[in-house]
């Protein structure tokens, strides 16, 4: 494989990435060939009846009533709570017609008050041993539980993660619509096979979020968790750092553990989800901090390296159109034969690192995947890599500046 592939996939994927994906393996074998950490004893013991589940939900009467009903399957209908964050659709009603626990909460308060009010409300913490925290447009898998809660009695673990797989709907042409979508599958399989597994291994433990979409923690831990911290837009990540930073125990992540999300399927959506997710993330760097701890030396690693490849994500762009403008003419970097072996940067370089490389590892997700549309998909990723990027490093800025009230307004939804 020449230097560039090399670059490129670094570039793409990040020596974070790629040191944890050897980690993920090392955990593979482990848990393949030697017996997992299991409960010490009958006390350690969770069952479906002893698990709630919280449901934040403001105008989702589209997707509602799938998502109670995926709940039902595992937990019974007494255990799941649902507060309607001032909803002004049907959310409410379709909620209480299933046969739930619901509150009409007024005014907005945003995701974070109303996990807090759903839990002082019905007194959840003293009632159950674990709750599970699920977005009301999450369809949990009927194995959820099965798969999360011998992870999660072990007297070591607070939480576990959820693996998360975005709502695909089959189709042979293309939509500008599935083409956000698509972006989230490949998204999603990167981050959780070549990081997440790697992070949440028993003897790591340094994963930066436990997602909010289908989450549980046992409710001894999660009576020590501020979850309506003030001045945060969201939630999952303060929720994390508090769980690291106080010592409250281990996360679990089992891929078979996993929930259904409805993802964006539009520019102005997409493009307002991750602002709120990268500026939920550096205001939580902001108000906790650094502190002495294996999980901060991993997570300055993967600062400083998402701070580089957004600044060169964002520069890309100008730099191809020096090449045009230059009849393509190359360019060196200073110390860039001392690190990589070779002196001057060709159009040809810089076209495998970009796109030749994402666009492999568009194509194997899409073989891994069996979604050869794909394929098409991935020609414009780079598109969305660059709103990324910008976003990322924009709200590295704004975090110092702006504090939020955690009020929130839904992605479209569909059926």
């Amino acid at each position: 494989m020449s230097m560039e592939w090399i670059v490129g996939f670094l570039a793409l994927v990040g020596l974070s990435a790629s040191f944890w994906a050897f980690v993920g393996i090392a955990r593979y074998i482990q848990e393949k060939y030697m017996s997992r950490m299991g409960p010490r004893n009958a006390a350690d013991r969770i069952l479906p009846a002893e698990v709630a589940v919280m449901v934040p939900a403001y105008n989702e009467e589209l997707c509602i009533e799938k998502t109670l009903k995926s709940l039902f399957k595992i937990v019974p209908k007494k255990n799941v709570y649902v507060g309607s964050d001032s909803s002004s659709d049907r959310t409410f009603e379709i909620a209480k017609k299933q046969g739930c626990n619901v509150a009409s909460i007024r005014p907005n308060r945003g995701k974070a008050k109303v996990l807090a009010f759903l839990l002082k409300r019905f007194d959840l913490l003293k009632r159950y041993k674990a709750v599970i925290i699920v977005d009301a447009d999450t369809e949990i898998d009927e194995n959820y539980l099965k798969e999360a809660l011998p992870i999660l009695e072990n007297p070591k673990v607070a939480a576990i993660a959820g693996h998360a797989v975005t709502k695909w709907k089959n189709h042979y042409f293309p939509r500008w619509s599935m083409f956000f979508i698509a972006y989230r599958v490949r998204l999603y399989k990167v981050l959780q096979a070549m990081i997440r597994y790697g992070q949440t291994w028993f003897y790591t433990n340094v994963t930066i979020i436990i997602p909010g979409f289908a989450s549980i923690y046992k409710t001894s831990a999660l009576k020590n968790i501020e979850i309506d911290a003030p001045g945060l837009i969201i939630e999952d990540f303060n929720m994390t750092f508090e769980l690291h930073r106080k010592k409250l125990g281990k996360i679990g992540y089992n891929p078979k553990a996993f929930g259904a999300c409805q993802d964006p399927f539009n520019l102005r959506d997409y493009v307002r989800q991750v602002d709120r997710w990268n500026l939920g993330f550096w205001q939580t760097v902001k108000r906790h901090g650094v502190w002495p701890s294996f999980f901060w030396a991993a997570l300055s690693v993967l600062l400083i390296e998402m701070t580089f490849y957004g600044f060169f994500m964002l520069f890309m762009p100008f730099i191809f159109e020096w090449y045009f403008l230059t009849s393509y003419a190359s360019f060196s970097i200073p110390y860039m034969r001392e690190m990589f072996g070779f002196g001057r940067v060709e159009f040809r370089d810089m076209f495998i690192a970009v796109f030749a490389v994402d666009y492999t590892v568009t194509a194997v997700v899409a073989f891994l995947e069996k979604k050869p549309i794909l394929l098409f998909y991935g020609l414009g990723f780079i598109f969305l890599r660059i709103i990324d990027a910008y976003m990322f490093i924009t709200n590295a800025f704004r975090a110092f500046f702006i504090e939020s009230d955690g009020t929130w307004k839904s992605p479209e939804r569909r059926l």
